[in-house]
């Protein structure tokens, strides 16, 4: 079986320990304890630390923020001796494999099903079972010229649809004196309706070209940096409309 060393004391990294607890899969951690206002892993016994960590350790992950990876290498370029995995969706390190795991990790661990339904990003030239040995779950292939598109296209769909959210619950609390709690069960069933029948979730004005409500639904939003999201996503819907009609023509 292999080893693991889990370098990094945030959420992924926690979430990755927890997933290799629940599959018995040993292996260690090393965080880089209190920050050094000089260089950021120059602590006394940092380097002791993380050579004890990491020594018996086949695979190690670098979950840490994307920009403290290369000065992480470039402080214990040791470390290339190992077998180095990073999870950052955008970038590319030389010497280093690309593993992105598409799932938002919240501060909550998660049950051992829902780790094994992350899939995962590997960039081209690696294979999913020699790099997480002892993981079963789906994999794909991207090439690195690409991730940061498909890095984008995450933000938009995961972290941009929080923003929403959290945006209307807020105005439903402080302009409508409603719980932002009715929300919920609305929100959930988008979701689940999406991803049962993407082509089908769809409702509302837009899809009946219902003009009237639609130029209502703007006008009550007038002053509200809303009204300008609600247009653009008309915007963002025609042209997606258009598309698929030309798809349908050739």
């Amino acid at each position: 079986m292999a080893n693991y060393a889990i370098i990094g004391g945030g959420r992924l990294a926690r979430h990755f320990s927890q997933y290799f607890v629940l599959l018995k899969i040993p292996h260690t951690c090393w965080t880089r304890g209190r920050r050094s206002a000089f260089n950021t892993f120059a602590l006394p016994d940092a380097e002791q630390r993380l050579r004890s960590t990491i020594g018996d350790a086949d695979r190690v992950l670098l979950l840490i923020s994307d920009h403290a990876i290369a000065a992480l290498l470039k402080q214990y370029p040791f470390l290339y001796k190992k077998q180095l995995i990073h999870c950052s969706g955008a970038l590319s390190f030389p010497g280093v494999a690309g593993a992105h795991p598409l799932m938002t990790f919240a501060d909550d661990l998660y049950e051992l099903e829902t780790y094994q339904s992350v899939p995962f990003m590997l960039e081209a030239g690696f294979r999913f079972e020699d790099l997480l040995p002892g993981l079963a779950n789906p994999h794909f292939v991207i090439k690195p010229e690409n991730k940061a598109r498909y890095h984008a296209m995450c933000v938009l769909a995961g972290n941009f649809t929080q923003i929403l959210w959290k945006g209307i619950s807020d105005r439903f609390e402080q302009q409508l004196a409603l719980p932002a709690a009715a929300l919920h069960p609305y929100l959930n069933q988008i979701a689940e309706n999406f991803t049962r029948t993407p082509e089908m979730a769809l409702t509302g004005p837009l899809t009946r070209d219902d003009q009237h409500t639609i130029k209502r639904n703007l006008h009550s939003l007038e002053g509200d940096p809303l009204q300008d999201l609600y247009q653009a996503f008309i915007r963002f819907y025609q042209n997606a409309e258009e598309q698929a009609e030309k798809e349908l023509v050739r």
